[in-house]
C-alpha cells in the first residue's frame, strides 16, 4: 500500500505566496521577484515529480535464515534493498517491525506504534540500478509465536522537501520453543516415565524378532512352524516371538497458578511447566513411545485448547514443540474437567502424567478417579505444591524457576529449517 506525497516543508501558503509575487513582479516589472517566484514553482514541482517516481524502481526482500529456533539462539534476517530504475535515490529509509520478545543484535531500536513490537531502521542512498544488502542477528529471548514485519519504505527527492511511503503488510511468522531441560537435572528418575514394571500377559508380538523355539501346538499357525528346528529335532517346532507392549503416555499441562483466575498469573512458574512438559515429551519419544500432549490454554491463532493426539517419532515431537511455543500462558478452562475427559482416550495401562503449579480438590478428586481406574498416575509438581495421600500416586517436584536456569547444554534436536520470503516491487 503506497501512501499519498507528503510534504512537510512545502504548503498552500508556499504556493500561494509565488503565484502572489509572481503576478507582483509581473505587474512592476521586476524580473527577479518574478525568477524568484519561478524558482519557487520549479523546485517544487521537480520535487514533487521526483518523489513520485522514487519508489517506483525498488525492489524489498527479506529472507529468515530459520522458522525455528530454541530460546537463547539467534536467528538471520537479510535485506535486500534495489533501486531498478534508472533515478537515483539520495535517501530511502525502510522501518521493519519485529516483535519485542525477540532482541535485534548491534542495531538501534526505535518505539513502535503496533502493540508487542519493536522498529528498527536502515537508511541508505541508492544509485541508479544498485542493490544493497544488509543483515540483522535476532536473539530469541523468550518462547513463543512471534512476527517479523509488516515493513514500510520512505524516500523522496534529494532535498528532503516531499515524501513517499509504501507499506507493505506481508509478514515472516516464526517460532521460539521452550528450553529442552535433561531430565537428571530436574531429579528425575532414571526409570521414568514407563519404570520397569512386568506386563504379565503381552496381547502383540513381534514377527521379526525371534526369541526361542517351543513344541508345536495344535491351535499354533503353519506359517510360525520352524523348519530347521523341526527337522533337527524330529517333531514339529514354532517360533516364540518376542512379546512387544504399545507404551503410551498421556501428559496434561495445568497452567492454573492460583486457585482463583481473578488473582492472576504467575508467568514464572507456569513458563516452568511449560518447559517441564517439553522436556519429558522430548525424552518420552527418544524412547519411541507413543505420546499425547493436552492443555488448558489455546495456542496463539486458536480459541481451542491445545492438544495433539498420541503419536511418536520425530514428526510428533515437532508437533508438541511447535503447540508448546504458541501456548498461551494464561489458562482458560477447567483442568480437572479437561483431564477426567481426555485421560479416558488413553487405554487401560498407559501412563498419566499431570505437570500442576497447584493442588485443588478437585484435581485431587480427578487424581483419584485415574487411579481407581487403573491408570499408572505421575504428578509432576512445578515447585512447593500440596501432596495429595493418594496410594499408588507418583510424585516428583521440579524447580518453579527453570525459565530463568542459565542453559549448560545444548540442543540436540533437529528442528525443521524454512525460509520465510517476502517481497516488494513491480
Amino acid at each position: 500500500m503506497t501512501r499519498p506525497i507528503r510534504s512537510h516543508f512545502f504548503n498552500a501558503i508556499w504556493l500561494y505566496s509565488a503565484g502572489g509575487l509572481l503576478l507582483i513582479g509581473m505587474v512592476i516589472s521586476q524580473p527577479a521577484i518574478s525568477l524568484l517566484a519561478a524558482t519557487v514553482f520549479a523546485t517544487a514541482g521537480a520535487s514533487w515529480l521526483w518523489t513520485r517516481q522514487a519508489n517506483a524502481g525498488l525492489h524489498y526482500d527479506r529472507r529468515l535464515s530459520e522458522t525455528r529456533a530454541f530460546r537463547g539462539e539467534h536467528l538471520t534476517v537479510t535485506f535486500k534493498l534495489e533501486n531498478r530504475s534508472w533515478l537515483p535515490l539520495a535517501w530511502v529509509e525502510v522501518d521493519e517491525h519485529v516483535s519485542d520478545r525477540v532482541r535485534p543484535r548491534d542495531v538501534s531500536q526505535l518505539p513502535s506504534d503496533r502493540v508487542g513490537a519493536t522498529t528498527i531502521r536502515h537508511s541508505t542512498p541508492l544509485r541508479w540500478k544498485q542493490r544493497v544488502t544488509w543483515t540483522v542477528n535476532l536473539e530469541c529471548q523468550e518462547r513463543g509465536a512471534h512476527l517479523l514485519g509488516p515493513s514500510s519504505i520512505r524516500s523522496g527527492d534529494p532535498f528532503g522537501f516531499f515524501t513517499r511511503q509504501a507499506t507493505i503488510d506481508a509478514v515472516t511468522p516464526f517460532l521460539v520453543y521452550p528450553d529442552i531441560v535433561p531430565l537428571q537435572e530436574m531429579s528425575f528418575p532414571p526409570d521414568f516415565p514407563f519404570g520397569s514394571r512386568r506386563v504379565p500377559q503381552h496381547l502383540l508380538t513381534d514377527p521379526v524378532h525371534v526369541i526361542g523355539v517351543r513344541d508345536y501346538a495344535p491351535d499354533d499357525s503353519t506359517r510360525h512352524i520352524h523348519w530347521k528346528a523341526s527337522a533337527r529335532l524330529q517333531q514339529p517346532q514354532v517360533k516364540v516371538f518376542e512379546p512387544t507392549v504399545e507404551l503410551q503416555l498421556g501428559l496434561f499441562l495445568n497452567l492454573d497458578t492460583f486457585e482463583r483466575y481473578w488473582e492472576g498469573m504467575d508467568s514464572v512458574r507456569a513458563e516452568s511447566a511449560i518447559i517441564a512438559a517439553a522436556s519429558i515429551a522430548s525424552r518420552t519419544l527418544e524412547q519411541r513411545a507413543l505420546l499425547g500432549l493436552s492443555a488448558n490454554a489455546v495456542m496463539t491463532g486458536s480459541d481451542q485448547n491445545l492438544r495433539i493426539p498420541p503419536g511418536r517419532g520425530a514428526r510428533q515431537l515437532e508437533s508438541v514443540l511447535e503447540g508448546l511455543a504458541r501456548l498461551s500462558p494464561m489458562a482458560v478452562s477447567n483442568f480437572p474437567r479437561l483431564l477426567t475427559t481426555e485421560a479416558r482416550r488413553y487405554p487401560a495401562g498407559s501412563t498419566i502424567v499431570v505437570i500442576a503449579c497447584i493442588m485443588t480438590d478437585a484435581l485431587e478428586i480427578a487424581l483419584q478417579t485415574l487411579l481407581e481406574n487403573g491408570q499408572r498416575v505421575v504428578l509432576i509438581r512445578v515447585g512447593e505444591v500440596r501432596v495429595p495421600e493418594l496410594s499408588r500416586l507418583e510424585i516428583i517436584t521440579v524447580p518453579d524457576n527453570l525459565s530463568e536456569r542459565k542453559r549448560t547444554t545444548r540442543h540436540r534436536y533437529a528442528r525443521t529449517i524454512r525460509s520465510g520470503a517476502m517481497t516488494y516491487g513491480p
